[in-house]
């Protein structure tokens, strides 16, 4: 599968977007039935949830996937992402602002 490239958003952030763009379709590699899903900071959840006892910056919303998917199935997507985000984020802080807000999505050829 061809890698698709993230768009170049600022010169300085080039070499974190490559490695960035990486993992997140390694991501994609592991998880053949995954569609896409997004990253999101805490002021774009919805009102419903409370986020004052959340601790994290970050949140996997929106999982899709092309197939049907068992709860164990989903949950362990849930958490191949958020360990790949974690991984990215702590490695290299300055990627949080790459990945806040994204929406990242399988292409097909």
């Amino acid at each position: 599968m061809k890698m698709p490239q993230i768009v170049n958003l600022n010169p300085q952030f080039s070499r974190v977007e490559r490695e960035l763009s990486a993992r997140i379709w390694a991501v994609f590699g592991r998880l053949p039935d995954l569609s896409g899903f997004s990253l999101q900071d805490r002021t774009s959840l919805p009102d419903y949830i409370d986020t004052s006892s959340l601790r994290d910056e970050l949140f996997v919303t929106e999982l899709g996937f092309s197939a049907p998917v068992s709860e164990l199935e989903y949950d362990e997507a849930y958490q191949l992402i958020t360990d790949a985000v974690a991984d990215i984020v702590s490695e290299r802080p300055e990627a949080m602002e790459l990945l806040r807000g994204r929406t990242f999505a399988r292409t097909l050829h």
